[in-house]
């Protein structure tokens, strides 16, 4: 998979930006605040449809624009498409070879794993971050899981309006069917995608350690094997319970991914530095377990890892890189900070304006 050319208007603080990025790795440099992000942002929307950062497609704009547009050139599996997505207020619409394109039938063409700073922070941070980590990549393999789960947030919401509005038994009858109906596709796609990765995350934790310590990863869910059946009758015999605290109790929205090692929960036991080794053990897992699936290695972004990652975890997952045939896109506030020494371009961003400063090939 590669992007062979991008340009971006408006999105953001990038004003104009027009590139034709490296087919290995691509680093760009320079401060904070000054539009690196907004990059990947810009790549992972053409990837996606949706940002990693915003919630509203106001906040894509740039200050004082009425629009902002990214498209891109990009190949997978030998067939290249231009792809394109216009943003206003409110507003998202996207287009594929200049035409016109549903959700359906844009996805497909074009895969990114993202591995941002907040990762880290996965084993120690909250369960709503883990499910986070899980849906991305499940939507990264299938794009009708992003429909799935929609469908489930927004049934749960309009059941805790009701709750907090008093609980009308008639709608809450209602509710409760759409939203166990909604969490069985959830939990069955979490916990296939959790099964799947388990050998990739052991072996890759192992690479990384080489410690012999045992990793275990499993998707922690109070369901057995009928969801709809079981979350109904916990729905109904929790309604009390849900009234008074005007929130719904049960369901895929308190699932969590469990990470054990020695025997020990991760989160609470863990050294930073092995805190860091499962989190790094877990994206190359994931790159792995989509290269395989996908037949094609997804464009991977990298935003300002390693300098969270201590100097034996950046090495690490800088030789890893290196071996996985992926184009890559690296932030960083030092160029130094990457360790590669070919096929890569280096760019440097200052005030939304990105400039190709050297490029290094094999």
């Amino acid at each position: 998979m590669r992007v062979h050319a991008l340009e971006a208007s408006d999105f953001r603080n990038l004003s104009q930006v027009l590139l034709e990025p490296h087919p290995r790795f691509n680093v760009f440099s320079g401060d904070n605040a000054q539009g690196k992000t907004n990059l990947l942002e810009a790549i992972y929307l053409l990837g996606t449809l949706r940002s990693f950062r915003a919630a509203k497609t106001e906040e894509l704009v740039g200050f004082g624009a009425e629009k902002a547009r990214v498209r891109a050139r990009v190949e997978k599996l030998g067939t290249q498409r231009l792809l394109e997505v216009l943003l206003q207020p409110g507003h998202k619409s996207a287009r594929v070879d200049g035409k016109s394109a549903r959700a359906a039938h844009y996805f497909g063409g074009f895969n990114v794993v993202l591995f941002a700073p907040e990762d880290l922070r996965l084993p120690k941070g909250s369960p709503s971050g883990r499910r986070r980590f899980l849906d991305r990549a499940i939507f990264n393999l299938h794009p009708a899981f992003l429909d799935e789960a929609q469908t489930y947030e927004r049934v749960l919401r309009s059941r805790n309006a009701v709750l907090r509005d008093g609980g009308r038994p008639d709608l809450l009858e209602v509710y409760d069917t759409q939203l166990a109906q909604a969490a069985a596709p959830l939990v069955a796609r979490r916990r296939a995608l959790v099964t799947a990765l388990v050998p990739f995350v052991q072996r890759a934790f192992e690479r990384v350690t080489q410690t012999g310590l045992a990793l275990e990863v499993s998707y922690e869910t109070s369901f057995g094997g009928e969801v709809t059946a079981e979350l109904l009758q916990r729905l109904a015999d929790e309604r009390r319970r849900d009234l008074l605290r005007g929130s719904t109790s049960s369901g895929p929205h308190t699932d969590d991914l469990r990470l054990v090692l020695g025997g020990h929960a991760a989160g609470s036991f863990a050294s930073q530095g092995q805190l860091r080794a499962i989190v790094l053990a877990l994206k190359i897992a994931e790159i792995e377990y989509s290269s395989q699936q996908l037949g094609d290695a997804p464009v991977l972004l990298l935003d300002d890892v390693s300098s969270e990652l201590d100097p034996t975890r950046n090495q690490q997952l800088f030789a890893f890189l290196k071996t996985v045939p992926c184009q890559t896109f690296i932030t960083t506030t030092r160029a130094q900070h990457v360790l590669l020494e070919d096929q890569r371009a280096d760019f440097v961003v200052r005030a939304g304006a990105i400039e190709r400063v050297s490029v290094t090939q094999n």
